[in-house]
């Protein structure tokens, strides 16, 4: 450690060099909220959906669905049919749309004589041809869910936006464009889909990064100003921690990586732990200064006592992170890689700043009385704990006993069901707009299943796999509220009702094979190939059922797949044809779970990894499960939490528990390495826990404060899921600091206690 103080004005300027290089690579860091980054290329379920999708094109993911409220009773209204057609017309005309169908032109098919002919379900010319509409939805409601909704107080249409400027800066500007329009209209209105929900997520993000980096700043800068009540002792600190973000920063946007939903948690993690580690190396200087020592000799003795603690925290914070690793997701390996990264740039900043510039000031510049470092009450509470944990360890031991208990009980109630828009705060329009699609229409969950022939020779329309769809469909139908499914059997169905002039007892699959084949060819003719290429692949070989449903919850849909199996098992020919669901959705709902297991699978890779680091540092066993024990604690105690309120385990929650074991094994460490120095020194037992609180107590509770404020800035956050990221690893950071106050000395003393006896 003494490199540093001989070798300043070299790592200084290396300092300053690398700070202008990565100050430069922010320039091209981007905000993206991408889907399709979240999936595991290598997935079997990823390459079958990518195989589906060079099929069929999943156009229901670049939909944007489109509300406009009548001013009247009910849609039907002269005046707003013709508004509204126009407004669907002008917003169909903008660039970086493919197409637009909407209520107000959506045809009604009829057979005349030997051809067909269509005329749109809504007719608006007159009074007299509106009210011949209404009897023509009341007698075919086709119409109701799809264009018009249930309460037909909205007309529906849905824009395709063209898939080359889905993920791009233009998809943003449509947006935009459409709202604009919609607001020229006058009349209220509904959007939501996939595409706008994307570019609404992009702002969002955007709004949040300037939010938490303010926030970031603001707290930073009131704790460290109660604490030492200085303007040097304000700034010098901050500017280590502002010139490590820029470092990570920098060097996310000069290797091409994006913020998004879980790298956006960057700024507050590095703000926090970044001061976590300027406390201790600050708290610690200032002790020594106030012996009466020399600056010099002050700085020495705390980069020997405090220097390698403060490597380890930051190692095995920066090992929580790196466990990440292990997921396939890629921003989550990316998250974890640069989160570990940042943590051990922030330790270098802040090892080579912070001595150099304590040693330029003198410590009166530091050393305020009226500062909250100076305050005498922390040695008061410090000797009010110690002897707490003396004379009452059976009664602390106990009740962390019960508590913990209690909460290995209250995990098994952490509910698994998650949401499609879990992550979406229950107030915020996109979540709304969601929610009246889900009432009023068929909802926004794309369903999609691939259906493929076994049989050499066989074609997807041949009559009895036709027929083994439509079993499917009936009984999907009858499970769960689904849109008017698009399908080969679909499509047969509905020709066959049309070239029976519209006779209900003929909306099925006719018998003969015959006429299936003529159905399908009087389709072409009519214009009918587009649709029949959406739903039967060039070879004949594979099929797709296509709908909308609502968005039941993971639980409810493994149920139905569940069931489904059972029905298909029981019912249906399966020596005919083999099914797979896929989709946007599915594979989004599968991605998740994986997400949640691989989490908590790298926890217990940064478990194992951190305590080899512990065996290794204190070559002792009993204080190897002494320093896990009080780490393990608090992960039990915020499961337990979980559990009592039925907060849901996502793949946010259980990020939680990663972020927190890594930052809250830090104290632990700090304690632990002060006890093992005060033990060397020839002190007893009770003297070393004393003095370990004393000198180490102080900067564990202002870095657990820090920590903990720094965490609750994430709840000011509209997504649920950082939300709930920042509360519950402030939540598991409290039972930390409360385990190695506490309960530590205790395990101490019964270690010491044993090897005596023995």
């Amino acid at each position: 450690m003494n490199l540093i103080l001989r070798n300043k004005y070299s790592l200084l300027l290396l300092i300053a060099i690398g700070t202008v290089l990565f100050a430069i690579g922010i320039t091209s860091l981007r905000i993206n909220f991408s889907f399709e980054d979240f999936y595991t290329k290598d997935d079997e379920e990823f390459v079958y959906y990518a195989a589906f999708q060079d099929l069929f094109y999943e156009d229901q993911n670049y939909m944007i669905y489109l509300a406009l409220q009548s001013p009247s009773e009910d849609i039907f209204d002269l005046d707003f049919l013709q508004k509204s057609d126009a407004v669907f017309e002008q917003i169909g005309a903008l660039a970086g749309i493919d197409s637009l169908i909407s209520g107000t032109r959506f045809p009604q098919i009829k057979r005349r004589g030997l051809s067909f002919s269509s005329q749109p379900y809504l007719q608006f010319e007159s009074e007299e041809a509106i009210a011949a509409s209404q009897d023509r939805i009341s007698e075919d409601s086709s119409m109701i869910g799809l264009f018009i909704t249930r309460d037909k107080q909205y007309i529906c249409g849905y824009v395709f936006i063209d898939q080359e400027i889905f993920d791009k800066r233009e998809r943003d500007y449509l947006s935009e464009k459409i709202l604009s329009t919609l607001d020229e209209s006058g009349y209220e209105y509904i959007v939501s889909g996939i595409p706008f929900i994307r570019t609404r997520y992009v702002e969002v993000i955007g709004q949040e990064l300037a939010i938490f980096l303010s926030l970031s700043v603001v707290l930073i800068l009131s704790i460290l100003f109660l604490t030492y009540r200085n303007f040097w002792g304000v700034m010098i600190p901050t500017a280590a921690i502002l010139i490590s973000l820029v470092w990570i920063l920098g060097l996310m946007g000069a290797t091409g990586k994006s913020i998004n939903l879980i790298s956006n948690l960057m700024i507050p993690i590095i703000f926090v732990v970044g001061t976590s580690d300027v406390v201790h190396l600050i708290t610690k200087y200032l002790r020594q200064v106030r012996s009466g020592i020399s600056r010099e000799e002050a700085m020495q003795v705390t980069l020997k006592e405090i220097g390698m603690a403060l490597f380890l925290t930051s190692l095995t914070t920066s090992i929580g992170f790196a466990s990440l690793l292990i997921s396939r997701i890629p921003p989550i390996r990316d998250f974890g890689l640069y989160a570990a990264m940042g943590v051990m740039f922030t330790f270098l900043i802040s090892i080579v700043l912070l001595p150099n510039a304590l040693l330029y000031f003198r410590p009166d510049h530091f050393i305020q009385p009226k500062s909250l470092d100076a305050n005498p009450v922390w040695d008061r509470w410090m000797d009010a704990i110690y002897e707490f944990t003396k004379h009452h360890a059976k009664l602390i031991a106990l009740a962390f006993a019960g508590i913990l208990i209690a909460s290995g009980i209250l995990i098994f109630y952490i509910p698994t069901d998650t949401y499609l828009i879990e992550d979406i705060g229950k107030n915020d329009p996109i979540r709304k707009s969601m929610e009246f699609f889900e009432e009023q229409s068929y909802g926004l969950r794309p369903f999609e299943m691939g259906i493929h022939v076994k049989q050499e020779g066989q074609q997807i329309t041949d009559q009895a796999i036709l027929v083994e769809i439509d079993k499917m469909e009936k009984w999907l139908d009858a499970q769960v509220d689904f849109s008017p499914f698009l399908s080969p059997a679909s499509i047969v169905r509905e020709a066959n009702y049309l070239s029976h002039f519209s006779r209900e007892r003929h909306r099925r699959i006719p018998q003969k094979q015959e006429e299936i084949d003529e159905l399908l060819g009087l389709a072409q003719i009519n214009g009918g190939q587009e649709l029949i290429r959406r739903v039967v692949s060039e070879d004949g070989k594979t099929g797709r059922i296509s709908s909308r449903i609502p968005d039941m919850g993971t639980d409810a849909f493994q149920t139905l797949y569940t069931r489904l199996d059972s029905f298909v098992q029981v019912s249906c020919d399966t020596t005919l044809f083999r099914y797979r669901a896929t989709g946007h959705a599915y594979l989004t709902e599968h991605n998740l779970q994986y997400i949640r297991r691989s989490l908590l699978g790298g926890l217990g890779i940064a478990f194992v990894i951190v305590g080899i680091i512990m065996g290794l540092l204190f070559r002792s066993w009993k204080i190897l499960l002494i320093s896990m024990l009080p780490n393990v604690i608090p992960l039990i105690l915020t499961g337990g939490v979980m559990g009592l309120f039925g907060i849901t385990l996502t793949a946010s929650t259980a990020l939680v528990f990663v972020i927190a074991f890594g930052i809250a094994v830090d104290d632990t460490i700090h304690f632990l390495t002060r006890y093992r120095l005060e033990m060397q020194k020839g002190n007893s037992i009770e003297e070393a826990i004393r003095n370990t609180l004393h000198g180490t107590g102080k900067a564990m509770m202002i870095t657990s404060l820090i920590l903990m404020s720094g965490f609750a800035i994430l709840l000011t956050s509209s997504f649920g899921g950082t939300w709930a990221t920042g509360m519950f690893t402030a939540l598991t950071i409290v039972f930390a600091l409360l385990a190695d106050l506490v309960l530590l000395p205790i395990l101490l003393r019964w270690s010491h206690s044993t090897k005596t006896d023995s």
